[in-house]
C-alpha cells in the first residue's frame, strides 16, 4: 500500500534537495558529458544486443572453469611480458625475427637436399663456431626447461 506523500514530506525533500543541490548538479554536468561522449548512445546499443537471459551470460562468464581459463591464460601473458621485458630476451627475439627469412631458406635448402650426412660431415660442422655456439645455446636451453617440468611432478 503506497503511503501519500503530505505536505511536510515534500518540504523534507525539497529541503534535502536544496541541501545537495551541488551534488546533484555535478551529477547532472556528468551525465551530460557522458551523453556528450557518445558513451550513452554506445550504452544504448549494447543493451540491444545483450541475451535476454543476461543471467546465463553471467553465470557462463563467471564459472569456475572459464574464471580458470582466465587465470592461465593471464598467468602465460604475464609470463610472455615478463619475458619480453629481460633485454637479452627480447634482443634474441628480434634477431630471429629480423633473420626469419633467411633461417626458413637454410631449413628448406637443408630438408630439400635429402643427402644423409656422414659422420664426418657431422663432425666438421660441430667445429664451426657459429653451429657449435647454437648447439650450446641449445642444449644449455633444454636443461633448463628440463629441470622446470620436472619440478611440475
Amino acid at each position: 500500500m503506497k503511503e501519500e506523500l503530505d505536505f511536510s514530506d515534500m518540504m523534507d525533500i525539497v529541503s534535502k534537495i536544496s541541501e545537495n543541490k551541488d551534488i546533484i548538479y555535478e551529477i547532472f554536468n556528468l551525465i551530460s558529458m557522458l551523453r556528450d561522449s557518445g558513451l550513452i548512445d554506445a550504452l544504448k546499443t549494447i543493451e540491444g544486443i545483450l541475451p535476454d537471459n543476461l543471467d546465463f551470460l553471467v553465470k557462463s562468464v563467471t564459472s569456475k572453469d572459464y574464471l580458470d581459463i582466465i587465470f592461465r591464460a593471464y598467468g602465460t601473458l604475464n609470463s610472455i611480458i615478463y619475458m619480453l621485458a629481460e633485454p637479452n630476451m627480447s634482443e634474441i627475439i628480434k634477431i630471429i625475427g629480423y633473420n626469419s627469412s633467411g633461417i626458413a631458406q637454410s631449413m628448406i635448402d637443408g630438408t630439400s637436399s635429402g643427402q644423409p650426412i656422414s659422420i664426418f660431415k657431422l663432425m666438421s660442422m660441430l667445429k664451426d663456431p657459429e653451429i657449435s655456439a647454437a648447439l650450446n645455446g641449445i642444449f644449455d636451453a633444454l636443461k633448463i626447461i628440463g629441470d622446470s617440468v620436472k619440478k611440475l611432478k
